[in-house]
Formats: C-alpha cells, sequence, structure tokens
C-alpha cells in the first residue's frame, strides 16, 4: 500500500516490528514451563504463583488496555472532545480497590487450597462443579472472539501505517502470540506484558508531550476557541457521551475484572503485599496515560483541524506528521504491544479455561496433567486459527462481539464476589443467576439496545445479582464445613464478622468506600454541569475537574489500603 502512512519509511517499520517480535518471542522462551517438572501445570496457570509487584503491576495493566488506549481514546477525543473522559477516568481507581481488597482474598484461598483457577474456587466453595459452568461459557464462546479483535486491531495498524497486507500482518501477530501462550501460559505471558505495558506507556505519555509541543502548550484554549463549550462538557461534540451512559459504562468496565484472566493474576501474585503494590502502580500509570496521553492527543488533533481519514488514526497522523517516522514506528510497536497483551492473557485464559475447568474437572476427572497441558496448547492453537478465520471474513461479525465480549464477565461477578463475602449463597443460585442475567445483557445488546440509556452490561450483572440472592434465600445454605473453610477464614483473616464481609464497617472505611462512588458520579455528571471556560492554571476547568477527583480517589484508596488488615496466619 503506498498510501501508507509509513509507506516511505518502510524498512524502518518492519525492523522495529521484528526487533519487538523477537523480543516477545525471548521473553515468551524465557517463561516457558519445564516439561516434566514437578509444577508445569502451576508454572502455566498461575506464573508459580510467585508474580512480583512490578510485573503483576504492568501485567494487569496491559490485560486492561488494548489497542483502545492508543487509538480508540484519542479518536474518540478528536470526534467527541473532553466528554470521553467520562468513558475513559473514572473507572481505573474503584478497580485498583477490589484487585487489592478482594484479590488478597482469592491469592490466600488459592495458596492455602492450591487452586489453579477460580473455576477451583467456585466448585470448593459451591460444592458443584457446575458452578464452574457459567465462567467456561462466557470465557470460552466471548473470549475468543474478543482474542479476534485484537488481532484485527494490530493488523490494520500495520496495514494502514506500513503497508503490510491485512493478511500477512493478521497471520504473522498471531504466529508470534501463539509461540509464547504455548511456551508458559501465563507465566511467560506475565513477562511479555511488562515489555507490552512498557512499550505502550511510551506512546502514551510520549503521546501527551506531542500534543503539548504541537499547541504550544494552549491546547484547552485553542480547543474552545474553535468549538465553544459543547467541545469540553458532556455529552461532547457528537452528543454520545451522556452522563448515565457514561456511569452504566463505568460500573461495566470495573466488573470486567472479574473476568477469568484478572482472577489468574489475582492467582499469580507472590503475595497479598504485591497485589497492594501492584494496584497501586496500575491505578497511577494507566489514568495518567489516558489523561495525559491519548486524550491530550486527540483534542489536540481536533483543535488544530488535523484531517485523517479514520478518527482513531488521530495518534498515529500526528506522531508521524510532527516527529517522523523513527517515531512511527516505535508508535507501531506500542500499538502492537497494547493489542499482544490483551490478546495473550485472554487467550491463556481461554486454552486453560477449556483444558483444566472443563476438561479435567467436568468431563475427565482422571486427566493427567502431561493431557491438560497438552490441551491448552491446542487450544491456542485452534482458537488462533479460528480468530484468524473470522477476522478474514467475517469482520464485522468479530468486531460486533468482540466489542461487547467484557460485558459478559459482569454477569459472573456476583457469584465470584458471594463465593468469598456473602456465606448465604449458595450453588443454585451460583449456577442459574449468571444464565439469568446474561439473557437480559443480550436483550440489551441484540434486542432493545441500552434501556434507559445504560449500558447493557449493567443490566446484565444486576439481574444476575438479584437472581442470585433471590435463589439462594429460596435453596438450601452450603455446608457449615465450607462457610467455615472460605468466608470464615476470611473473616478471620480480615478481622471482621462474616456477615459484614461485603461491605465496610468502620466510618473512615465508610467513607473511602463512598468516595470510589461519588467520584463516578462526580466525573459523570461535571462534565455536564460545569459550563466555565475558564482555565485553571492552563488547564479546561472540566479537565482540572477530572484530575481533582482522581487524585483525590487515589488517597481514597491509600486510606483503604492502609487500614484494611489482612492477616493471612490467622487461618
Amino acid at each position: 500500500m503506498d498510501n501508507a502512512l509509513l509507506a516511505g519509511s518502510r524498512t524502518t517499520v518492519i525492523v522495529t516490528i521484528l526487533l519487538y517480535f523477537a523480543a516477545t518471542m525471548y521473553l515468551g522462551y524465557k517463561g516457558r514451563t519445564k516439561k516434566g517438572g514437578d509444577g508445569e501445570l502451576k508454572d502455566w496457570a498461575v506464573a508459580g504463583r510467585n508474580v512480583g509487584a512490578i510485573v503483576l503491576g504492568l501485567a494487569w495493566s496491559a490485560t486492561y488496555f488494548s489497542s483502545y488506549a492508543v487509538l480508540g481514546v484519542s479518536g474518540q477525543a478528536y470526534t467527541e472532545g473532553l466528554s470521553v473522559m467520562n468513558l475513559a477516568t473514572a473507572y481505573f481507581v474503584p478497580t485498583a480497590v477490589i484487585m487489592y481488597v478482594m484479590g488478597a482474598a482469592i491469592n490466600i484461598l488459592g495458596r492455602k487450597n492450591s487452586y489453579m483457577s477460580v473455576g477451583d474456587l467456585l466448585e470448593d466453595r459451591y460444592e458443584s462443579k457446575w458452578a464452574r459452568l457459567p465462567i467456561i461459557v462466557t470465557t470460552v464462546v466471548f473470549s475468543a472472539y474478543y482474542t479476534g479483535i485484537q488481532l484485527i486491531g494490530a493488523a490494520v495498524v500495520l496495514e494502514q501505517l506500513a503497508g503490510i497486507p491485512y493478511v500477512v500482518a493478521l497471520i504473522l501477530g498471531s504466529l508470534v502470540l501463539c509461540f509464547y501462550v504455548m511456551m508458559g501460559g501465563f507465566k511467560s505471558t506475565a513477562l511479555t506484558d511488562t515489555l507490552q505495558a512498557t512499550l505502550l506507556f511510551v506512546a502514551l505519555f510520549g503521546g501527551g508531550l506531542i500534543a503539548l509541543k504541537i499547541t504550544n502548550g494552549q491546547i484547552f484554549q485553542l480547543l474552545i476557541d474553535k468549538f465553544g463549550v459543547e467541545a469540553i462538557t458532556s455529552p461532547g461534540l457528537k452528543g454520545l457521551a451522556t452522563p448515565r451512559f457514561g456511569m452504566s459504562f463505568n460500573i461495566n468496565i470495573i466488573l470486567y475484572c472479574f473476568g477469568y484472566m484478572f482472577i489468574q493474576w489475582m492467582l499469580a501474585a507472590e503475595s497479598p503485599g504485591s497485589l497492594k503494590k501492584a494496584a497501586g502502580i496500575y491505578s497511577i500509570v494507566c489514568p495518567a496515560g489516558y489523561i495525559f496521553g491519548s486524550i491530550l492527543l486527540g483534542i489536540a488533533g481536533l483543535a488544530l483541524g488535523i484531517e485523517v481519514v479514520k478518527a482513531d488514526y488521530i495518534f498515529p497522523v500526528l506522531a508521524v506528521k510532527f516527529f517522523g517516522p523513527m517515531i512511527g514506528a516505535i508508535l507501531v510497536a506500542g500499538v502492537l504491544g497494547a493489542t499482544q497483551s490483551t490478546a495473550a492473557s485472554v487467550l491463556a485464559g481461554v486454552s486453560l479455561c477449556t483444558s483444566y475447568d472443563l476438561y479435567r474437572k467436568i468431563i475427565n476427572p482422571s486427566a493427567s496433567e502431561k493431557s491438560v497441558l497438552f490441551i491448552s496448547r491446542s487450544m491456542s492453537v485452534l482458537i488462533l486459527i479460528g480468530s484468524i478465520l473470522l477476522a478474514i471474513y467475517s469482520r464485522e461479525g468479530i468486531m460486533l462481539l468482540g466489542a461487547i465480549g467484557i460485558s459478559f464477565f459482569s454477569v459472573t461477578a456476583p457469584p465470584i464476589l458471594a463465593s468469598i463475602f456473602w456465606p448465604r449463597a449458595t450453588k443454585q443460585g451460583a449456577i442459574l443467576a449468571p444464565f439469568i442475567g446474561l439473557v437480559v445483557l443480550c436483550y440489551g445488546v441484540f434486542i432493545h439496545k441500552n434501556p434507559m440509556g445504560l449500558h447493557p452490561g449493567l443490566w446484565g450483572s444486576a439481574t444476575s445479582l438479584i437472581a442470585l440472592v433471590v435463589i439462594s434465600f429460596l435453596t438450601p445454605k452450603s455446608s457449615d464445613d465450607v462457610i467455615d473453610r472460605i468466608p470464615g477464614l476470611i473473616s478471620r483473616i480480615y478481622h471482621k464478622d462474616m456477615g459484614s464481609l461485603w461491605f465496610p464497617t468502620k466510618p473512615g472505611m465508610v467513607l473511602a468506600a463512598s468516595i470510589q462512588v461519588i467520584q463516578m458520579f462526580a466525573i459523570c455528571y461535571g462534565l455536564k454541569y460545569i459550563t466555565s471556560t475558564k482555565l485553571i492554571m492552563g488547564m479546561a476547568p472540566q479537565y482540572a475537574w477530572v484530575v481533582a477527583w482522581w487524585v483525590v480517589s487515589l488517597f481514597s484508596m491509600w486510606y483503604i489500603f492502609r487500614n484494611t488488615t489482612i492477616d493471612e496466619l490467622k487461618s
């Protein structure tokens, strides 16, 4: 493609891409599981349970982010203005709180009971292998599509920026991804995610510096002068980012952290302390990447009137236009890192879910560790082949299903949370509730889109929660032994009564937890009702408002972490 953005510097781009691929394959090889070793399955499934804080924080961040972080957010800012901030900033810190407060409990239970997956926790807590079924269905059916959408994102970037044929780019990226996931599952993925997250954040923060340079630091004034107050308030220039939808969207993304791959990262942490530090890394670096990176670059392109073929290309267009092909080549590597990091965690999760949770725990309980790993590796190949075919022959269909795929994890959040924090939850509720929620979710996606202006993921999770509570109260409770071993153990570890595990009881903790909810309302509705155009220290007041609430939520998180007592020795 001679009209590709970096067609004149194709050699530079290809060399950069090859170096990136070589680095990821090397790290994947370094993380390989030792065939026949005692801990081979443990290495594959939970990375040996020894992932440290820095690697874990970057791996979690890289899994949460995809090409959307570099291309999508900047593209939305380019078309919508600052209203994109109510979709891309308010969920990070609450997710970090869940990562530590809930993740510590899962991590301790996992190491004490040798859990290899979230399915082990669900079966142990609800005393039925069928408690695994909802997480299997949501992971297998929809994560496969989500893997495909990441492959498409990488292939399109290589096609549009470097002129590499779409199919060639698709296959090349898939082969590299397949290689390092097959090498070591989550252990290899942890190492490669560290590199990919680093590249991603270099691209994001570099984008912010580009935005400030090309506007001479006058980015907000230029935006206001050209478009007026509509460009800095919600619902934005296109009228899409309403406060109500923003709130429901943020809740849906928070619930995404109950996805299979995120629970695996909780199990993989070397200690609850590592989870705390990793959550701190994620809560600072990720929102900063959006606030000071993608969003600034998108509104810079809007303010300067830079024309692009597609809004999602504003980030690379500005990078190349003002800083040359070398920066563009590094950006390509950053986008590849963003897409492959997400795809790798999802792929590792799907392959483990099918081989371990479905095959070994439901179909063939006597299956050996060797056969489980063989199926895991085989499923990695098969899923990638299926994703490639869908990406080639049904690009629109996979984009639709991939885009809504993360919503389907929201219906499994209630039984996962209840398995730890609500002793009255029963196996009947845990098995049936997610499927009831799934029906409502599908209705909100395919039949009546976004009922009442709310994201369908919120409807699905709320229905699943209500169904879980109702069904649990109508069915016999779990055995006393199970209650003592799981919620009882957590109550002793957290120094709380079992009846109050799921909510804060001390006044300071109540206030801190409330701030996490309030900041979402403040960001989403503040962007609508704050209409001043008077700059504050060079920033639009709406932008300063979001940054201020992010800082407040970080202090709230710090208070929660500091005052959450977790003594894993009291077992």
